[in-house]
Order: C-alpha cells, then structure tokens, then sequence
C-alpha cells in the first residue's frame, strides 16, 4: 500500500505533517497537496511582510544585535553593544543590556570573560561532531 509524508515549517513557524496513505495514491493527489503547501507557505510568507509584526520581546532585539554585530565571535563590551543597540532600539538604557546580557549569559548563549570594569563577552560557539 503506498504511503507519502510531506513535513515542512511554514514561515510562522509552525510545523506541518502530512501523511496520505492507501491504494489510491496517486501522483496528481501528491502534488494537488504539495500545492496547497506551497500556498500556505507563500501565504504565510505575505503575512510575514505585512504591517502588522509579532511583537518581539527587548531581549529578543538585544540578542539579534549581539548575533548581527558579534555573531562571529568578536568579544565585546557592555558599552559597545549599548552604543549600537541604543540606535536601533529607542529608550534603550544600559541597564536592560547588562541584565539582559546576564541572562543571555545564563543562557549559555554567551560567554563572560573577565571582571569588571573590563568584562568582556562573545557568543558562544557550538562546535558539533561531524
């Protein structure tokens, strides 16, 4: 008996599993609904480019500064993201970066080396066996 799975994430984020499963199977029924998906994807995709936007949390615009600026492992300061952050994020105080990035370095997102007034940061690299 034939049997199709077709799994994808949509641009949202959520996950899709489809199984079709039986003696008639057919090839056009497989990419009738690998078109719906498409259309859900593209869909999904427009949505995404509207105006309204999820609202994101000031720890998640902190962390896609960090990994815009120091994704490539560049150590820095406290008041170097402060200085860059502070120009895309309006009201930004240096506070919310230090307790943010405290977090993020609970996280084991980050990595803190040394101690103040000289503390450095970096985003912690995961190396994974090939």
């Amino acid at each position: 008996m034939p049997k199709v799975r077709i799994e994808d994430t949509l641009p949202s984020g959520e996950r899709v599993s489809l199984s079709i499963e039986g003696p008639d199977v057919s090839e056009e029924k497989v990419l009738h609904f690998l078109r719906v998906l498409r259309e859900m994807r593209d869909a999904g995709s427009a949505e995404a480019g509207s105006s309204y936007e999820e609202p994101v949390s000031l720890k998640d615009k902190i962390w896609r500064v960090i990994a815009e600026n120091f994704g490539d492992g560049t150590w820095f300061s406290l008041k170097d993201l402060y200085n860059i952050a502070a120009k895309e994020i309006p009201g930004l105080k240096i506070t919310a970066v230090s307790t943010y990035v405290s977090r993020l370095v609970s996280e084991n997102k980050l990595v803190k080396r040394g101690h103040k007034p000289n503390t450095r940061y970096r985003v912690r690299v995961i190396v994974r066996p090939a």
